[in-house]
């Protein structure tokens, strides 16, 4: 079924790689979007494995991970009301701290933007590192790093820990972390102003699920926990005041369950409102598109529409709700969607952005 395009206003749009610095087109790369879903690059800047992004909730700063063996972070300036939507490549990276683990694949930051959260997938290290006042890591070293139990990370990826996404809650006052290798989600309390994290609970999954991120529910009563190795999505209520997560539900994420091809989850997003849910699948090279009930508590899948590419990593809606990119990390390309508000229902639009092998896609509003 076809939609009539939408307008957005557009802005920019940041893209990971999870290739190495001395690839042709490798690093962080960002690209300007139109209302249409038309991109056009803006700059590259040569970065080793820069795999996933994050902006300051208050500061045009974006930090990014570099996916090594000794895992590192470094925090970007963004000029966002420039003609050009960035600032010159020598002036773009102002700051550069180890990150404490190996092999990060995802950092968040904190509503207050007081400090940077990164999950490493290598070793199973939860670390968090500190930022200044101008919005930039602070300190060379994370201020903690946490590492999950399990076996050693040269062990089967199920029974060794995998942090894979760190996630704060819309209050700030914890911190979820999902872990694939041990197929645990760890909440922990956290007071930028009082200290480091503290352990508060751990919410086992069922064996082999896998978790991979999450994402919460506008309504903060709702969190979705999206399984990477199982294809499902595992539905919890979430009490904001206690930080208490509770599975309640499981649902797939795949049109055909049964396929036999194989297939893995990658992301999760929700849209603004409340009523709509998407995810992708590698594999199945799709993205799902769910209709959310009861204000969040129940989840229906509505259709799977082609990602236009190869093992779409990542997607995120744009702040107006009215396009979705998608990081299709095998066939180089970033591709973009209209989507209806009103149904949720996705239409491509425009031509996708060839990237070297693009991992993450982080909208910024101009």
């Amino acid at each position: 079924m076809n939609h009539p395009p939408t307008t957005s206003p557009g802005g920019l749009l940041v893209i990971g790689s999870a290739a190495p610095a001395d690839v042709p087109g490798a690093g962080l790369c960002t690209v300007g979007y139109d209302g249409t879903g038309a991109m056009s690059p803006v700059r590259t800047l040569p970065l080793d494995h820069p795999s996933y992004a994050a902006v300051d909730p208050t500061r045009a700063v974006v930090h990014a991970v570099l996916e090594q063996a000794v895992g590192r972070i470094v925090s970007v300036r963004v000029d966002t009301g420039a003609e050009t939507g960035a600032a010159a490549d020598a002036d773009a990276v102002v700051a550069d701290a180890v990150s404490g683990g190996a092999g990060p694949c995802h950092l968040a930051v904190h509503p207050s933007g007081s400090h940077v959260f990164a999950a490493h997938y290598g070793d199973g290290v939860l670390s968090v590192v500190a930022t200044g006042a101008d919005g930039a890591v602070a300190t060379a070293e994370p201020v903690q790093t946490v590492r999950h139990p399990g076996r050693e990370a040269s062990g089967d990826r199920l029974t060794s820990p995998h942090a894979h996404m760190a996630a704060p809650s819309p209050d700030g006052r914890f911190l979820l972390c999902t872990d694939l290798g041990t197929d645990r989600v760890y909440v922990y309390a956290f007071d930028p102003a009082d200290g480091p994290l503290s352990a508060h609970r751990t919410v086992q999954l069922p064996s082999g699920r896998g978790p991979r991120h999450l994402v919460f529910h506008p309504s903060a009563r709702y969190a979705y926990v999206l399984n990477e190795l199982s294809s499902t999505l595992t539905v919890c209520t979430w009490d904001a005041v206690s930080g208490r997560l509770e599975p309640v539900a499981e649902v797939e994420t795949r049109r055909d369950p049964g396929a036999p091809n194989a297939n893995s989850a990658a992301a999760v997003r929700v849209s603004a409102d409340g009523r709509f849910l998407y995810t992708t699948n590698r594999g199945d090279d799709a993205i799902s598109v769910y209709a959310l009930h009861d204000d969040g508590a129940s989840v229906e899948l509505l259709t799977t529409v082609p990602c236009g590419g190869t093992w779409p990593r990542d997607i995120a809606l744009t702040p107006d709700g009215r396009l979705l990119f998608c990081a299709n990390q095998r066939s180089d390309t970033v591709t973009v969607f209209h989507r209806d508000p009103s149904t949720g229902l996705l239409s491509p639009a425009g031509e996708p952005l060839v990237v070297t092998e693009p991992t993450s896609v982080l909208p910024i509003a101009r």
